[in-house]
């Protein structure tokens, strides 16, 4: 009987195992280089090692960080209409240790039970990382954590959830024109509220 409960389990990590590696390998496509990758040698070193211990970069969905800490309250994400529109919110860490980090979208007319997406990152100290709503051009913002599939129609907010409490969130919304997302309209930022408080009334 153990021997079957060992073969039993042995077959389940073969069958999750390469499901979970396979969604961190699709999960890496959003890192790339851009306004924030650093020019100074020692700096470059020191990102490709973070990268390489896995301290800093995108992690699988099994990982999602079980603490909301903010509440983002206006998401808006479209491409339908002559207006388009990307929400990004970014995430410095600002404690001594690494921080896993989400970023959860949800449409207005639901609970907080069924985001629309959600994107997972592990952040190194003092590193600040993008999360978008789907992908901009890099003059805008390079997008570290990117929604897949991207939201094209969806209006709501957003949670962003850690392990850490030291950290910091900003978030707006890009109002853009043209097909290729080529001309800013507008920028807009959105209040930023801790979980379960009320904003300053500003």
């Amino acid at each position: 009987m153990k021997i079957q409960k060992l073969c039993a389990l042995a077959i389940a990590l073969l069958l999750v195992l390469p499901t979970a590696i396979m969604a961190k390998e699709e999960q890496q496509e959003p890192i790339r280089k851009g306004g924030d990758w650093p020019t100074e040698p020692q700096a470059v070193k020191f990102l490709e090692r973070e990268l390489a211990i896995g301290n800093l970069g995108p992690l699988p969905p099994i990982f999602i960080p079980a603490t909301p800490r903010y509440l983002v309250t206006y998401m808006n994400s479209q491409t339908e209409d002559r207006i388009r529109s990307a929400t990004v919110t970014t995430v410095t860490n600002q404690s001594d240790s690494t921080c896993r980090v989400a970023v959860s979208y949800f449409k207005g007319f639901t609970k907080n039970l069924s985001p629309v997406c959600s994107t997972n990152f592990s952040i190194s100290p003092d590193f600040t990382v993008d999360f978008c709503s789907r992908n901009l051009p890099g003059p805008i913002t390079t997008c570290n954590s990117t929604c897949s599939p991207e939201l094209t129609f969806d209006e709501g907010r957003a949670i962003v959830s850690s392990n850490c409490r030291e950290i910091g969130v900003s978030s707006r919304v890009y109002y853009i024109s043209g097909a290729n997302d080529d001309g800013i309209s507008a920028i807009s930022d959105s209040k930023i509220v801790k979980i379960g408080s009320g904003n300053n009334g500003d």
